[in-house]
C-alpha cells in the first residue's frame, strides 16, 4: 500500500507509482469498463505509449494537455499518461460552450487537445482561436489525428520519471460565485492526497470502486486513490439512480461516490430489497446533504455513509467516517464533516484552537494545498496568507473534534445591521413538508442593503404559498432573518459537485 508520506522527490511522482503497480500487480484488474478488464500491467503500458507519442508530436516536459472527453478508459490513459510524461493535465468540463472552451485553453497556453468525436462541433478552426494549440488527437472513428492510431505507433520505451515538485495539473476552479481560476497541483500534491485518503477512508487492495461521477473533476482523486492503493476501478458510465442499487451487485463493488443531489434521487429509487450485501462506503461531498435525506438515506442503508470536505485547492481534507454513523450521536454528526486527516492542520481564523462551537473561516495548512494559482498572483496571495489556505468557507469545530461547515464568507446576507447565515434559512425552509429544494441569497434593497430572499422548488404535487413559508420561518427563527420574499422556480442551477450557482441565481433575478 501507498505510505502515507508528504515528503518532496522522485517517490512521490504519478509515473512511479504507475510504474511500481505495474510491476509489483501485473494481472490485477485495474480498470473495467464495457470494452473488459484492463490489467494494472496494460494500463500501465498503454499510459505509456501515450506519453511516448504526445513526445513524438513535439511536446515537451511542462508543456499542457488539455482533455475534452467523456467519461471513459481513454480519458484515464490520457490524464496519466500525460502527468507521468512530465506533461501538465489540464481537465475540461464537457458542458463548455466554445467561448469557455477558447478562453480557458487561451489562459492555459494548452498545447494538445485530447478530445472525442462527439464533440466536433466545438472544434471547428479551434486552432485559429488558440494561438498554442498545435496538436488535437481525437478518440472515435474518423479522425485526422486518431488516438489509438497513435497509441500503436509508439513504443512502450520508459518515460522519465520526474520529480515531486513538478507541476502535474491545472484545474479550473471558479467556485459557485466567481470567475474561474486554475488550480496548479504538483505530484507531491496528488500523492499526499491520494496517501492520505487511502489511509484516511481505509481503502484495502481488494476494494472495487464503483465510478458513476464525471472523470475531469478534482473528484477524482478518489478514484486515483483507489487506483494506488491497487484497488479495482469500475466504470459505471452515467449516474442512473433506477439502475445504481443493481449496477452495485452485479459489480460486487464495495464503494462508490456520489454528490447529495445523485444521493437525493437514488433514495428516491432504493428499495428494501436493495440489501447490497458488499457496499461498504458510500462517499459524499461536494455540497451539504440535506438533513431530512441524510435521514432517510441512512434508514435505508444503514452506517454506509462517509462525508468528506475538501476543495479544488486543498483535496480531502477531512472525513467522517460511515461507522461513527451507527451510534447514539447519529444526529450530531450527520451536521458535521468529520475530523481533519491527521496529516493536515485545519484551524478557524480568528477562533482559539480549542473553542468549541465557536465559528470562524477554515484555514488549511498541509502538503495537499495547491502551488497557487496559474498566472494570477493576487489571487494567490489573497489564498494564501502567512502559511494557510484561507478557503472561504466558515466552520465551527465540535467538542470531539468534528468540523462543521456554517457557510461561505461571501454568502453572509448583510441586512441592516444584521448578519444572516443563509444555511440556517435553508435548514429551516427545508424542513417544511411541501419544500423540495431552496436556496437563500440576499439580494440588493434600497432600505436594508441586502434582503433575505429564498429560491424554492416545491415538491412534485404538493403546494405551498409566499405567506406559508414566510410563516413557517417566523415559527422557528428570529424574525430578522425570515425571507422578505419567495420566488418558486423550476429548478436550482447547480454545479457538478451539486452546489447552488448562486451566480446564475443572481444572472436570472438581473434579467
Amino acid at each position: 500500500m501507498l505510505a502515507a508520506s508528504s515528503s518532496p522527490g522522485g517517490d512521490v511522482h504519478i509515473g512511479a507509482r504507475l510504474a511500481e503497480l505495474a510491476q509489483s500487480h501485473p494481472d490485477r484488474s485495474a480498470i473495467v469498463d464495457d470494452a473488459g478488464t484492463w490489467t494494472f500491467q496494460r494500463f500501465h503500458q498503454r499510459i505509456t505509449r501515450f506519453g511516448n507519442a504526445m513526445h513524438g508530436l513535439g511536446l515537451a516536459k511542462g508543456d499542457r494537455i488539455a482533455l475534452l472527453l467523456p467519461d471513459c478508459r481513454e480519458y484515464l490513459e490520457a490524464d496519466y499518461g500525460a502527468m507521468a510524461a512530465g506533461f501538465v493535465r489540464v481537465p475540461m468540463d464537457p458542458r463548455l460552450t466554445r467561448p469557455e472552451l477558447v478562453a480557458l485553453l487561451q489562459c492555459a497556453g494548452v498545447r494538445a487537445l485530447v478530445t472525442h468525436t462527439t464533440f466536433s462541433d466545438k472544434l471547428d478552426k479551434l486552432a485559429d482561436d488558440v494561438a498554442t494549440l498545435q496538436s488535437i488527437v481525437f478518440v472515435g472513428k474518423g479522425a485526422v489525428l486518431d488516438y489509438e492510431t497513435l497509441l500503436a505507433k509508439s513504443s512502450e520505451q520508459a518515460l522519465s520519471i520526474g520529480d515531486g515538485e513538478d507541476l502535474a495539473t491545472l484545474n479550473f476552479s471558479g467556485g459557485t460565485t466567481g470567475a474561474p481560476k486554475a488550480v496548479m497541483l504538483r505530484h507531491r500534491n496528488l500523492m499526499t492526497v491520494a496517501a492520505n485518503t487511502i489511509q484516511g477512508f481505509d481503502i484495502k487492495s481488494d476494494a472495487v470502486f464503483l465510478n458513476v461521477r464525471p472523470l475531469w473533476p478534482i473528484a477524482q482523486v478518489i478514484l486515483m486513490s483507489h487506483l494506488f492503493a491497487g484497488a479495482t476501478v469500475m466504470l459505471g458510465g452515467r449516474f442512473d439512480a433506477d439502475r445504481l442499487a443493481a449496477m452495485i451487485d452485479e459489480s460486487g463493488a464495495t464503494r462508490t461516490s456520489l454528490v447529495p443531489t445523485q444521493l437525493v434521487r437514488w433514495i428516491e429509487h432504493l428499495k428494501s430489497s436493495d440489501r447490497m450485501p458488499k457496499l461498504e462506503a458510500i462517499y459524499v461531498g461536494g455540497s451539504r446533504i440535506p438533513s431530512a435525506v441524510f435521514e432517510h438515506a441512512l434508514d435505508l442503508l444503514g452506517p454506509r455513509i462517509g462525508v468528506l470536505y475538501g476543495m479544488t485547492e486543498a483535496p480531502i481534507c477531512s472525513y467522517l467516517q460511515p461507522q461513527e454513523l451507527a451510534g447514539e450521536e447519529r444526529s450530531r454528526l450527520m451536521e458535521s464533516v468529520g475530523r481533519p486527516l491527521p496529516a493536515y492542520r485545519v484551524r478557524l481564523a480568528g477562533v482559539e484552537e480549542n473553542a468549541v462551537d465557536a465559528s470562524g473561516e477554515i484555514l488549511v495548512q498541509g502538503d495537499n494545498v495547491m502551488a497557487g494559482y496559474w498566472r494570477n498572483e493576487d489571487a494567490t496571495y489573497q489564498a494564501l496568507r502567512d502559511g494557510w489556505l484561507h478557503t472561504g468557507d466558515i466552520g465551527a469545530f465540535g467538542g470531539d473534534g468534528h468540523l462543521s461547515i456554517v457557510g461561505r464568507l461571501k454568502e453572509v446576507i448583510r441586512s441592516g445591521s444584521s448578519s444572516i447565515m443563509p444555511k440556517e434559512v435553508e435548514d429551516v425552509i427545508a424542513a417544511h413538508p411541501a419544500v423540495g429544494e431552496v436556496a437563500v441569497l440576499g439580494l440588493p434593497d434600497t432600505e436594508w442593503g441586502e434582503a433575505v430572499t429564498a429560491f424554492v422548488v416545491l415538491k412534485s404535487g404538493m403546494s405551498a404559498t409566499e405567506h406559508d413559508l414566510v410563516e413557517h420561518c417566523r415559527a422557528h427563527l428570529a424574525s430578522y432573518k425570515k425571507p422578505r420574499a419567495v420566488r418558486f422556480v423550476a429548478s436550482l442551477p447547480r454545479s457538478h459537485y451539486g452546489k447552488v450557482i448562486r451566480a446564475e441565481l443572481l444572472a436570472q433575478v438581473a434579467s
